[in-house]
């Protein structure tokens, strides 16, 4: 897409949806905690942990997926300048379909370059939010 700073608050990013599998989840996972069981590849931790009977993804996944969407925007810009705040407020497993939403909330001034704000957040298929929060980066 790329950056225009004269974009309009309200303005809406086109959405952007990703098919949860634990495969994908475990290849994801696989930079982090891989030498013992945890809630993101095993059942049985999920459990324990009292999150339920499935492993979960990480919020980390719905960051990647929030910087995919900020990318296409800003191009090369978000990897310069980019922010992310996100809650996570419900997990996402296996099987979930995550779409990202983000529409312009603000545009600030910052020196002599434009902070462009989104109000972001993530739900799944039934319509349930997952994460919440802001994403930006100069424009």
């Amino acid at each position: 897409m790329g950056i225009n700073q004269d974009v309009e608050i309200g303005f809406e990013l086109p959405p952007l949806t990703k098919q949860m599998t634990q495969d994908a989840i475990n290849k994801f996972e696989a930079c982090g905690i891989v030498d013992r069981p945890n809630i993101h590849n095993d059942p049985e931790a999920a459990k324990a942990a009292g999150i339920g009977s499935s492993p979960i993804a990480s919020g980390r996944m719905t960051t990647a997926f929030v910087s995919e969407a900020m990318r296409e925007f800003f191009g090369a810009g978000w990897g310069r300048s980019g922010k992310t705040d996100l809650n996570f407020i419900r997990p996402v497993r296996d099987g979930d379909s995550i779409t990202v939403r983000a529409t312009v909330k603000d545009k600030l001034a910052e020196g002599k370059k434009t902070r462009i704000v989104f109000d972001v957040y993530a739900e799944n298929q039934n319509g349930d939010k997952t994460a919440v929060g802001s994403a930006s980066a100069l424009a």
